[in-house]
């Protein structure tokens, strides 16, 4: 990882992480950590995750958190989330969603095609079909 890596992902944690950081345990109702893996990141893709990455996850979990039951189902079956960026070759077929022992797990190319990430639906989707 290059300088101008290293100052764009502090830029975001900065100006940007701790912000969606707060709203999502506000959402949630408990410390819910969002973990990027910003090795898997290029250039590129780090610009992607204010918008693309944590606002769309945000948004999903206002969804499945809008009533009591989502909010308790949160609550009890995920204590974190863990975001890669995958490669953008193929990334339309090579993303994945997964919910295991407590893990959200989103593989998702953000420096891409749209085809390539979630929208804060599919998420809300897969995790109301998961919990």
């Amino acid at each position: 990882m290059g300088l101008q890596e290293k100052k764009a992902i502090n830029a975001i944690k900065e100006q940007y992480f701790g912000d969606y950081q707060k709203e999502l345990n506000e959402v949630v109702g408990k410390e819910l950590p969002i973990e990027i893996n910003w090795e898997t990141f290029d250039l590129n893709s780090i610009k992607f995750i204010p918008s693309v990455c944590l606002q769309r996850t945000v948004d999903a979990f206002k969804e499945v958190c809008s009533d009591k039951d989502g909010k308790e189902a949160v609550q009890e079956s995920i204590n974190r989330i863990e975001v890669n960026n995958i490669e953008e070759a193929n990334a339309g077929e090579l993303k994945s969603l997964s919910l295991s022992n407590g893990t959200f797990l989103i593989n998702a190319c953000y420096g891409g095609h749209h085809s390539g990430f979630f929208t804060d639906t599919d998420m809300k989707d897969y995790l109301e079909s998961n919990l």
